[in-house]
């Protein structure tokens, strides 16, 4: 009897247990649901965030693109900036040091064309416009004509350099006899320099950065080792000063000295220049006093895609072959005889004329090859057109004295 009252206990015992187990599972449905909510809550609020996350990554992408996409500045033109000191250049050369006031930059051009006629003295110097310090900004470099290859100036004595600081030019370094610098590639420079018969300087300078200005690599002198002068030494220093209490004594002879000169001299490089008797300098009254019209012999720029046309004087058998390019469109161009007038107490030669081709416009396009008999002392073939700014000008064909170029030498009609 007890054993089934205790079965009977154990029984309903369970009864209660599944009773209430049954009760949680109809609670716990509740707060599913109401955790569902919630979590239906937090995931609109994470799809929300997402949402304003993905707008506002698609603004910044946005952002981005239009500044991408931003409009690039214009180019600098560094041919204008350099404008100015190109025409006191070219003007320094016309006058001489007798009518202009020499400044910075200015010596070693007057030592260059020293004793050297006008019209040569214009053929003789150059500039380039490159940026040599890798800066960005083109620095001018004025540089004495060694050579020309097809009509193509080239040179590597360094005579000024300039740069651009906020759009003006500014002047870096001159070089002159005494203190010449010479292109040796990159932003490097030979220097060589004298201070005396026994005292000899050379090294390599670099332009800085910006190219304000030289840093000395090396720096090599030959200076007296005693009062005596008796006995020459050889130092070097990194500092470029001709100072021999700062510098180190090389123990190296005569021959070892000058050999380091000799194997700097090797690494010495040219640049394509534009001869200042191309240049057209900016004038207040004509807008141009250069000549527009370039002049070239033939067989240095005519090839088999050249176009042309083609001019030959009223003469058996024409001597000289000679080609005129210009980069503007000039009106009313020209080819004359000149017959020579007057020469007056200055020096100025005024010829007669007379037109011998025309041409309503020059361009930049199609040359003009002109067959002409040969040069005389006197010029006897000359060249008019209209400039730019509505002005004839008149320019005689020359040669030059100095190297058989052709030259264009302005007179007055």
């Amino acid at each position: 009897m007890k054993s089934k009252s205790l079965i009977y206990g154990l029984l309903i015992s369970l009864i209660f247990v599944l009773l209430s187990g049954c009760g949680i599972n109809k609670i716990v449905p509740g707060l599913i649901d109401s955790d569902k909510k919630e979590t239906t809550d937090i995931v609109r609020t994470d799809a929300n965030a997402e949402e304003q996350t993905t707008s506002e990554t698609t603004e910044i992408t946005t952002t981005d693109n239009i500044s991408q996409t931003e409009p690039e500045k214009p180019k600098i033109d560094y041919t204008k900036i350099y404008t100015e000191v190109l025409d006191s250049y070219y003007n320094l050369i016309l006058s001489g040091s007798e009518d202009y006031q020499i400044g910075d930059g200015k010596m070693g051009l007057l030592e260059a064309i020293s004793f050297m006629e006008t019209n040569d003295a214009l053929a003789s110097v150059g500039y380039a416009i490159q940026d040599i310090s890798e800066d960005g900004i083109p620095e001018l470099l004025i540089v004495a004509i060694a050579e020309k290859d097809n009509s193509v100036a080239y040179g590597n004595v360094i005579l000024a350099i300039y740069t651009c600081v906020n759009d003006e030019p500014v002047f870096s370094f001159e070089g002159r006899a005494r203190s010449s610098y010479r292109y040796i590639g990159d932003a490097d420079f030979f220097y060589q320099g004298s201070n005396g018969a026994i005292y000899s300087i050379f090294g390599t300078y670099t332009l800085t950065p910006d190219g304000l200005s030289l840093t000395c690599n090396d720096y090599f002198f030959s200076y007296e080792k005693d009062d005596n002068f008796q006995e020459i030494g050889f130092y070097h220093n990194n500092s470029g000063i001709w100072d021999k209490s700062v510098s180190e004594e090389l123990a190296i002879s005569d021959e070892e000295f000058w050999q380091i000169e000799s194997d700097l001299l090797k690494q010495i490089q040219n640049i394509e220049l534009i001869p200042f008797s191309q240049h057209s300098p900016v004038s207040e009254a004509t807008d141009t006093i250069g000549s527009e019209v370039n002049v070239h012999w033939a067989e240095d720029v005519l090839d088999n895609s050249s176009v042309y046309d083609e001019f030959s004087v009223e003469q058996p058998d024409p001597e000289v072959r000679v080609v005129f390019t210009t980069e503007n469109n000039l009106q009313n161009f020209k080819i004359l005889e000149l017959e020579l007038d007057n020469i007056d107490d200055l020096g100025n030669i005024s010829f007669l004329t007379r037109e011998l081709f025309a041409l309503d416009e020059l361009t930049s396009e199609r040359f003009i090859v002109a067959n002409l008999t040969y040069f005389e002392t006197i010029p006897q073939y000359g060249i008019a057109y209209i400039d730019r700014s509505g002005t004839t000008r008149y320019f005689a064909l020359e040669l030059s004295g100095k190297d058989g170029s052709l030259l264009l030498s302005e007179f007055r009609q």
